[in-house]
């Protein structure tokens, strides 16, 4: 009886393995490769053209039968991705009944088994528990942006900011499913940069619109797109959000994603959240109202922007933006006090005076942050990029840098200084009649000042240094190499894959990345910190072990890692999570495994 049995379900299996359609799936853009056949996938040998889903990016084929390697072709051509992904054909995972949403010449659709973290090493903060998936770790999303002709020939024949907006609908793809979106909101975005040939953007999703599914991803209503084109490593930013987070930080999130507009290449980009009301009720404690439809009090929420000189804090100064109030009548009440307060500061104040005012820990953390990361474009620079928090009813205040995409060697002189040195020669060579007030009043107070340097102590020899942070470069690398040169390519002019956005300045030979800058950010052999990320955290960290008497450089931490999965904890916790899209696994069980399984249930049963 077993051996019928036995014989019986092998015949079975074999059967239905063999009529089991697996659905292949990728991203695209042959045109941009030189085809105009469009895209076909060579299975086991053998060449099947693809269909072109709804005259878009995407391109399908469905294979009757169990397939064992694969790679993907520019049908026409004698083009195909081996050469970009290793010359390995991909192998299909035959627990699926279909391939993920895969990029031509991604090698990693998912990253998890390359997949590197660094120590955390201070508690973390209550409020990373409400990360979003929309920057989950090891993935990068496709995001394609549909415009109607009009707009869209505006928008590549911009020559200035105008401040323009557009309503546009785009498609978001994960891995594992794609999102649409309808009444999207599509604007430039950030100061300086909008000049660049690559635009930073910001995209708004419908808010209030009855169907919530078109106003949230992963519980975001909005997210910028930072453009990345000053920065040739691509991970600068994402780095330092790391870092401040192992830190215990408030920070925001940021990930990666490829922008696509009208089946046109744009590049690389970084996904960055916001630092807004969602952010404040993050991460700080905003008392809930018991009065309905009532908003809470959120404190005040202030940004500092560098105008005709540096907002260092000083009273009178005048470059800082509301981003957040409860005083409509007078927003920068909250701040005056402040710097009013500090200014009064006696500079040897004891720890319990400055604690009444302000968090310390936090404040001290940050300014040694932007010290080691060398965020010459930050408070202690340039008095720059960063947020003071004020609770609401007077309570503490909260400095927060931001921004830092010009860091970690970028223009940077101050490889080698100490804090003094930072401030008095300045990182980028620049410096100013009067010095940023937090330092004057925190770091030069001798009370103070061991607490800094114990600070900095600890996280030089345990997390800023190249044994901690190395081996995430190389994880950034590896999984991003790919995405880095077709960024390249999208902003060489010669190239087909060049991005029509005009650059506001008229420059035509702005500095661009290459392939061989953008490996020297990653290579254990080069020398020069303004050149290498790997080459500046091992300067910055060695020349701080010396002056600072740092015994070993090392990777410690006793609160576990940053930079790992995303993962739900709870059944309930949708919203926290950002998994309120409704993603499961119920895509990983295939209909011939439904198949299989009904008829062994059929067969037990009729042997019992």
């Amino acid at each position: 009886m077993n051996k019928k049995f036995i014989t019986l379900l092998s015949a079975l299996t074999l059967t239905i393995n063999a009529n089991a359609a697996v659905q292949f799936k990728v991203i695209c853009t042959p045109d941009e490769y030189g085809g105009q056949n469009g895209m076909s996938v060579n299975i086991d040998g053998t060449s099947y053209q693809m269909i072109r889903k709804d005259n878009d990016i995407l391109y399908e084929y469905t294979y009757e039968g169990v397939p064992k390697s694969y790679y993907y072709e520019i049908a026409g051509t004698q083009q195909n991705e081996l050469a970009l992904i290793d010359n390995q054909p991909r192998a299909y995972d035959n627990a699926r009944p279909e391939t993920l949403y895969e990029v031509y010449g991604r090698k990693y659709t998912t990253g998890d088994s390359i997949l590197q973290t660094i120590p955390r090493l201070y508690e973390p903060l209550p409020g990373y528990e409400k990360f979003s998936k929309l920057f989950q770790e090891a993935e990068l999303p496709v995001i394609h942006v549909h415009m109607n002709d009009e707009t869209y020939n505006e928008y590549v024949s911009l020559t200035s900011n105008t401040e323009p907006r557009y309503t546009v609908t785009f498609d978001y793809y994960t891995p594992e499913k794609v999102y649409q979106f309808t009444n999207v909101t599509f604007k430039l975005s950030g100061q300086g940069s909008t000049k660049y040939d690559k635009k930073p953007l910001k995209i708004d999703l419908s808010k209030g619109d009855p169907d919530k599914s078109n106003t949230e991803l992963f519980n975001r209503e909005e997210f910028k797109l930072r453009c990345l084109r000053i920065d040739e490593s691509y991970i600068r930013s994402k780095l330092a959000v790391d870092i401040a987070e192992s830190l215990g930080l408030p920070v925001i999130q940021s990930s990666f994603a490829r922008l696509y507009i009208n089946n046109k290449s744009f590049g690389l980009y970084e996904v960055a959240d916001l630092y807004k009301k969602k952010f404040i009720k993050r991460f700080f404690n905003v008392e809930k109202t018991s009065v309905a439809g009532a908003q809470p009090d959120l404190g005040n929420l202030y940004k500092g922007v560098s105008g005709d000189g540096p907002a260092f804090l000083y009273p009178g100064e005048d470059y800082y933006e509301v981003v957040v109030t409860n005083n409509p009548t007078d927003p920068l009440a909250d701040l005056h006090d402040l710097m009013n307060w500090l200014q009064a500061l006696p500079d040897n104040a004891t720890r319990a005076q400055i604690e009444e005012r302000l968090e310390l820990e936090s404040t001290l953390k940050y300014l040694l942050f932007e010290m080691l990361i060398c965020h010459w474009d930050g408070y202690l620079g340039n008095g720059n990029n960063f947020l003071i928090y004020t609770e609401p009813k007077h309570g503490k205040s909260h400095f927060i840098s931001a921004d830092f995409d010009s860091t970690l060697g970028k223009w940077c002189k101050a490889t080698e200084y100490d804090i003094d040195q930072y401030i008095e020669l300045g990182p980028e060579g620049k410096t100013y009649s009067t010095k940023p007030l937090l330092y004057v009043k925190l770091i030069q107070n001798p009370e103070i000042r061991p607490i800094f340097e114990d600070i900095l102590r600890n996280v030089v020899g345990n997390l800023f240094n190249i044994q901690a942070l190395g081996p995430r470069l190389k994880y950034f690398y590896e999984f991003l190499k790919q995405d880095m040169y077709w960024d390249a390519q999208c902003l060489d002019p010669s190239s087909s894959f060049h991005i029509p956005t005009h650059d506001f300045s008229g420059k035509t030979d702005r500095e661009r990345a290459t392939p061989e800058q953008i490996d020297a950010h990653f290579s254990d052999a080069a020398t020069d910190p303004e050149e290498s990320v790997t080459a500046y955290i091992k300067l910055r960290s060695q020349a701080l072990q010396a002056k600072y008497a740092i015994p070993e450089l090392k990777a410690g931490g006793q609160f576990g890692t940053v930079g790992g999965k995303i993962i739900k904890k709870k059944k309930n916790e949708k919203n926290q999570d950002g998994d309120e899209m409704g993603l499961s696994s119920d895509g990983f069980i295939n209909k011939p495994t439904v198949l299989f399984i009904t008829v062994v249930s059929v067969i037990l049963g009729l042997m019992l």
